[in-house]
């Protein structure tokens, strides 16, 4: 019986001491991340997220999950989610601004949700009426819907004509 319970306890022990800490998991998925092994590099960051959520590695586990969402796994879908649960789970944080934009920019660009976007938008300039980002998110609402291309032309265009009338004064001195 008492071999018993030693074992159990050694078993229960040594089992404790098998868990990866945050920082481990951290710097595990970082490496896979350099390697471009993205799809295993985001389940480690998952995990960081779920076992540890009051960690200081939370926060940029789900800053690096939405990047690798959006830029390299291809999923907007999952990039949105996780921009959304960065800014619930850390509303205070500096990167929060960042992640309400972004989940706006990607239902407007990406998934073409307009709705959606105007929504998150509004409540961007509501919050963050002075982040250097108002200007986009001002800009983005006036665009929704309309292709990047042609909402860019206006501006293009007025740049252009600035920069011939420029050039126009410089050669005539």
């Amino acid at each position: 019986m008492r071999i018993a319970v030693l074992s159990l306890l050694l078993l229960v022990f040594l089992s404790s001491c098998s868990k990866k800490t945050d920082i481990g998991l951290f710097t595990e998925a970082s490496e896979l991340e350099s390697k471009k092994e993205f799809q295993r590099s985001a389940e480690l960051y998952e995990s960081i997220v779920n076992q540890f959520p009051a960690s200081a590695y939370a926060e940029s586990s789900l800053t690096r999950l939405s990047v690798l969402y959006n830029n390299e796994l291809k999923d907007a879908r999952l990039a949105i989610h996780t921009y959304q649960r960065c800014y619930t789970m850390f509303p205070s944080s500096a990167q929060a601004p960042n992640m309400l934009f972004l989940s706006g920019f990607v239902y407007n660009n990406e998934l073409r949700r307009i709705d959606s976007a105007r929504m998150i938008y509004e409540t961007f300039l509501q919050k963050y009426p002075t982040h250097e980002l108002a200007p986009s998110a001002k800009f983005e609402l006036e665009t929704l819907g309309q292709d990047p291309l042609e909402a860019l032309k206006p501006i293009v265009t007025k740049s252009d004509t600035v920069v011939n009338k420029t050039q126009k004064k410089v050669s005539k001195k």
